[in-house]
């Protein structure tokens, strides 16, 4: 009889390993069915031991032990990407089921049995690439535009193939891995395979099945769980539109598969591209920090054919109102409509106005439940105005008054989708005028619908949010950033990056001309446009986070807590005494109440060295003293590592 430590397959299992007993011969490595209660679930043995050297241990258990009956062998997963799974977890500060569950495809457990018929087995541990050389890997960095990427790729393919060796590509999103699909199959269709959790599980199935049957090797392309698929001959692994936050789990367990991915790589010591027009910050200071080569030199330059055109530079113009649409914006339409050419508009924030302001005491016109400024949209039927919050959904009337003093003298500020659009039929009453954002389509499909309607219409104006670009498939050949001053109303450390990508997205949609409309010529980001070079603002921005102490020169992460405002006041006394070597800086939340609850932040920053793993960078750890800290914490606390902000 053995006595058997199992990681359940599974999310919401309490913390920790669970032990069974079993008469059959199992070795760590394998996947058995385990009782938990009423339910059979898949759970994968860490560890297998006779129940003769554990008899003690037993005695002393206060529980009884269940009975695992049935083992369906060694794991099909490869024994590097288990541990990428477990390394992963340690790092995001994720109990191990949630981070295994989270990091495998859902239908690769559901249908557990079938690909495990489709696999090779070859002991315990199944697949194991323990036989690998044990090589630095190889990382290198990759930021060239678009088309010049896909070019490298076809040859980095094909040289790959001949070598006898796979290549998986890495991708945030469906729609990017059909981008690259596309682009990268021709000629090598039988080759290619695409692969997502927004497929058919049958349709994944089918295509895990092909992978495992060729003989010849691939090319994958895939979002980062697909890792999973047990390829042993992967050479070279590409993390592709390496600036996506898609890459972040929305919801717990908090994880980025930039991380995992990485990890992954030099577990099997496949080679690491990352790629993306524009880098991460934190990825091109690590090159100087961690020695990473590039795979060519990196281009910080524009490369657009067309003409950029920064509208109204700091000029009113005499004797008018404020305009949405500044008269070069609107002559450009003019002009574009006239021959038959489509406009895409751009602003940030969906609604009408993404703030309002009252004119007699200065308060914002904020959400009585959580404190989130409201932003005020117009009705479906566009018949009224209303106030919504975005954050808890909160609905007010659009005829309000100052909760703060009772003005009604309220004024609204900023440009969203709903004020575009408004102006843009009152200028253009007879063009077709299509929007996009997440209020006008709740799903892809709606999205898909919109943008096919649109580019089926040449000569029609269509305006969106950042989600209009995951959509898009043909070049536009006028584009206008409604309002690049309002970029920057997100208090955010990455904002400037994040405006970076929103204008190389722009350009790379546009065919012929893009107009920017700002006050603001100081600008630095509209000077480094201007010059269409983005190095020396690039320089700069790492400059200032390296004197602040912010990534990549120190480590974030960020704990909060939510309760009531006695809660919130131990929380935070109980944060500065766990941590106080670490000199938390505690701080309320940009939204400082959310359902009637208190949000309270502690930022710790950590040199990167003390919380990082081998595989990402030479000569570092997890700080294990602060691990256990943070795994002491209940879980009402959350923990954020590497957050996306700081609110």
């Amino acid at each position: 009889m053995k006595i058997i430590s199992v990681i359940p397959l599974k999310k919401g299992i309490p913390k920790g390993d669970l032990t069974y007993f079993t008469v059959l011969d199992i070795s760590p490595g394998s996947i058995v069915s385990i009782p938990i209660k009423s339910k059979k679930t898949l759970a994968l043995v860490v560890s297998s031991e006779e129940l003769k050297d554990r008899k003690s241990n037993v005695k002393g258990m206060d529980f009884s032990l269940r009975k695992v009956t049935e083992n369906k062998g060694s794991s099909v997963f490869l024994k590097e990407f288990m541990d990428t799974i477990f390394d992963t977890g340690k790092y995001f500060t994720q109990n191990k089921n949630n981070a295994v569950a989270s990091l495998i495809p859902n239908i690769f457990l559901e249908e557990y049995d079938k690909i495990k018929n489709i696999s090779a087995k070859d002991g315990p541990w199944g697949n194991s690439l323990k036989d690998r050389p044990s090589l630095k890997t190889e990382k290198l960095l990759f930021q060239y535009p678009f088309s010049d990427r896909v070019s490298v790729y076809k040859t980095l393919i094909r040289e790959s193939f001949a070598r006898g060796k796979s290549v998986f590509m890495v991708l945030p999103t469906e729609i990017d891995i059909n981008n690259f699909a596309e682009q990268l199959s021709k000629g090598i269709e039988q080759f290619v395979f695409a692969v997502s959790s927004g497929m058919s599980p049958q349709k994944n199935l089918a295509i895990y099945e092909k992978i495992m049957a060729s003989s010849h090797p691939v090319l994958i392309l895939g979002t980062a769980p697909f890792l999973s698929i047990p390829k042993k001959d992967i050479g070279t692994i590409i993390l592709e539109h390496e600036n996506s936050n898609a890459y972040k789990t929305i919801r717990r367990p908090h994880l980025d598969l930039r991380v995992f991915t990485e990890i992954y790589a030099s577990k099997i010591n496949a080679k690491l591209i990352i790629a993306d027009e524009m880098l991460r910050f934190e990825t091109i200071g690590r090159k100087d920090m961690e020695n990473l080569n590039p795979l060519y030199p990196l281009s910080f330059r524009i490369d657009f054919l067309g003409e950029i055109e920064i509208s109204n530079k700091g000029q009113k113009e005499d004797g008018k109102k404020f305009q949405v649409l500044k008269s070069q914006s609107t002559e450009g339409i003019k002009s574009a409509l006239k021959d038959k050419k489509s406009v895409f508009i751009f602003s940030l924030r969906k609604g009408l106005a993404t703030e309002t302001l009252c004119r007699d005491c200065g308060e914002t016109v904020s959400c009585g439940k959580c404190g989130t400024p409201l932003v005020l949209y117009l009705s479906h039927r566009g018949k009224k105005r209303m106030f919504v919050c975005n954050r808890c959904g909160e609905e007010k009337s659009g005829d309000t008054a100052c909760a703060s003093c009772g003005s009604w003298n309220l004024v609204p500020l900023g440009i969203g989708t709903d004020t575009v659009q408004e102006e843009a039929k009152k200028l253009f009453p007879k063009i077709k005028i299509f929007k996009l954002d997440k209020e006008s389509a709740k799903t892809g499909r709606g999205a898909q619908k919109i943008i096919k309607e649109f580019e089926s219409n040449p000569g029609s104006i269509l305006i969106g949010t950042e989600m209009a670009f995951f959509y898009l498939k043909n070049k536009i050949p006028l584009s206008i950033i409604a309002s690049f001053d309002s970029l920057w109303s997100i208090p955010n450390f990455r904002m400037s990056e994040k405006i970076i990508q929103i204008v190389f997205s722009m350009i790379g949609n546009t065919s012929e001309k893009l107009i920017i409309q700002t006050k603001n010529e100081k600008d630095e980001v509209i000077r480094a446009i201007e010059s269409e070079n983005f190095l020396p603002f690039v320089r700069g921005e790492l400059e200032e986070r390296k004197k602040f102490g912010y990534p990549p020169f120190k480590r974030f992460i960020k704990i909060t807590y939510l309760g009531d405002k006695e809660q919130t006041k131990k929380a935070k006394e109980t944060l500065k005494e766990i941590f106080k070597e670490y000199s938390p800086e505690i701080f309320s939340g940009f939204v400082a109440q959310l359902k009637n609850k208190y949000v309270t932040n502690a930022l710790l920053k950590i040199d990167p060295s003390k919380w990082s793993l081998p595989e990402i960078s030479h000569n570092s750890s997890i700080d294990e003293i602060l691990l256990d800290k943070l795994l002491y914490l209940p879980s009402n606390f959350e923990i954020l590592v590497d957050p996306e902000d700081l609110l």
